[in-house]
Formats: structure tokens, C-alpha cells, sequence
């Protein structure tokens, strides 16, 4: 009996479970509810484990998920853009609350900052990527790097750093929130972890020595920092005028 695929209409081999071309499983029989709802909890546990398997790594240990995916071992965790795309839905539904204190007490500043933390903030991180990854390209030339590396590990590090920030969102916003000392304190370690945990993600990538790495380091900061101040501001001053 001919076996066909149902998916691309491929001819399928007798041994073949799944279409050798688009990677759908091969069942002769309808599916019913019970098939459908193992399916569905197989596909979402499978996520779930990567999830695990790639935040716990991006959290605690810096650089690792860029060595593995530029390793060629990429199937065991989230692709790098999907887990950027994800931590950073995650960070704008935590943020969301608490814009929204802010539009009921001052109604003009409230707009302004719903404005552009709801619509232009999400927009302006997918310019910083590839210009992260631009200033990353300057420093290390001579790592024989192609571009897409430095995107990459861009990814993993802006990911990081909506990560670090959901932390942060809810621990001064929605544990102490209102003592100022802990958010300015809170802030500042935030701070120190995103350069340390920076630096040590730039040294084990890359290769380079630690004070070579240091310094190569404050030059990205500086190039980053004003690129992104001009980037904001600019779009700061445009939702102003509008």
C-alpha cells in the first residue's frame, strides 16, 4: 500500500514514521481527542524544557549559549531571537502595571512614558542589536568572526539584560515600592552585574586576555551609551513634539 505524506503529498517509505521533507509525523488513522491533547502536551513540555534548559545558562553562566550555538549545538535550547523575543514579552506585561500607575497620577508625563515604553522602547532594541553587535565587529576584527557571530551574541546579551530587568521591575515596583533608597540601590547593582556579567561573557567568547577584554569593554560602553542616548533621546524629543 502506497504511504503518502498528508502534509506535502511526499511518497513515503514503509519504514519512514515521519516525512523525511516536512517533518510531519506519518498516521494512518484520524486523530482523536486523546492523541491530540498528548500531542499538544508533549509539544508544550518540550518547550517548557528548553525554556529551563536556556534561561538557567543565560542567567549564570555568561557567554555559554553563544559558544554552544556557534558550537553547532543549537537544537537543545530556544533559538536565540525567540528566547530575546520571549524574555522581553515577559519584561513589557511586568512593566505594563506599572506604566499604568503612572499614566493615573500625571496624566502628560504618563502618555509620554505609555508612549514610548509600550510602542517605541520594544522597536529601538531591535536597532540596538545589530548596533551592539556593529561596535562588537570594531573590537574584535581580529577574532576572525563573521558578523552573524556578534549578532548573536548580541541576542544572547540584550536578552540578559530585559531578564536582569523584569528582576528588577519587580522587586522595586512590586515588593518595596515605595522606598526610594532600595530602587537607587537596586538600580546600581543592576548596574555592576550587567558590566561583570558583560565582561566575563567577552572573555569567554572571545578569547582575549581579561585586561584587553576590561578595556575593549569601556570603549563598547562608550560607543554603546552615546549611540543610545542620541537614539533615545531623539525619539524622546519626536513623541514630545507629535
Amino acid at each position: 500500500m502506497e504511504r503518502i505524506c498528508k502534509n506535502c503529498e511526499m511518497n513515503l517509505d514503509q519504514s519512514f514514521k515521519f516525512c523525511p521533507t516536512c517533518g510531519q509525523e506519518h498516521k494512518e488513522r484520524v486523530v482523536h481527542f486523546k492523541q491530540f491533547m498528548l500531542d499538544f502536551l508533549g509539544d508544550y513540555f518540550t518547550f517548557d524544557s528548553l525554556i529551563i534548559r536556556s534561561v538557567r545558562p543565560l542567567l549564570f553562566n555568561p557567554g555559554f549559549l553563544t559558544n554552544e550555538f556557534l558550537a553547532g549545538r543549537r537544537v537543545r535550547y530556544i533559538p536565540p531571537l525567540r528566547m530575546f523575543i520571549f524574555i522581553s514579552i515577559i519584561f513589557f506585561l511586568v512593566l505594563g502595571p506599572v506604566d499604568s500607575s503612572v499614566a493615573i497620577e500625571k496624566s502628560d508625563e504618563g502618555e509620554f512614558l505609555d508612549s514610548f515604553f509600550n510602542i517605541w522602547f520594544p522597536r529601538l532594541f531591535f536597532l540596538l542589536l545589530p548596533l551592539f553587535a556593529f561596535f562588537l565587529f570594531l573590537m574584535f576584527r581580529k577574532s576572525e568572526k563573521i558578523y552573524l557571530s556578534h549578532f548573536i551574541f548580541s541576542v544572547h546579551f540584550h536578552a540578559f539584560i530585559f531578564a536582569l530587568s523584569t528582576i528588577f521591575v519587580v522587586l522595586i515596583d512590586y515588593i518595596f515600592p515605595t522606598s526610594v533608597f532600595l530602587s537607587q540601590w537596586a538600580f546600581f547593582i543592576t548596574i555592576v552585574i550587567l558590566q561583570l556579567y558583560l565582561l566575563i561573557a567577552l572573555r569567554k567568547v572571545y578569547q582575549q586576555r581579561w585586561f584587553v577584554t576590561f578595556f575593549k569593554l569601556l570603549l563598547i560602553n562608550t560607543m554603546y551609551s552615546i549611540c543610545a542616548m542620541i537614539i533615545f533621546a531623539g525619539v524622546g524629543t519626536l513623541i514630545f513634539l507629535m
